[in-house]
């Protein structure tokens, strides 16, 4: 019995501790090597948000970044239509750059969302 209670502890520790790094380190959804790929890595990842399909909204963003010295993308500033602002800054910051080359670059991108055009 002392036995069972150590291993299924065991085990619950180590399903917290898989929960919390997942929490702490998010599933990067897309990598990008230029300036091409990133702009593609973007228009993949960000699709019509449910918030748009609910309300039967168009819209778009336009949001300055920067791509760290990690890869990682900082969003600086997300410009337009308010109910997609935080949802393309989720989606932006899943990207990772593998390039040096674009590390400490700043970017600029347009994102449309029409939403004639995604469900006519």
């Amino acid at each position: 019995m002392k036995k069972l209670v150590t291993i299924t502890g065991t085990i619950l520790i180590a399903l917290l501790f898989n929960v919390s790094t997942s929490f702490a380190f998010p599933a990067i959804s897309a990598t990008a090597n230029s300036e091409k790929e990133l702009s593609q890595a973007i228009h993949q990842l960000v699709k019509f948000p449910s918030q748009g399909v609910d309300q039967g909204k168009s819209g778009y963003v336009l949001t300055s970044f920067k791509v760290n010295n990690q890869g990682q993308i900082e969003v600086k500033e997300i410009k337009g239509t308010r109910l997609y602002k935080t949802y393309v800054q989720e989606q932006m910051e899943k990207i990772s750059v593998e390039n040096s080359d674009l590390f400490g670059k700043n970017f600029q991108i347009k994102i449309y969302f029409d939403f004639q055009e995604k469900f006519n």
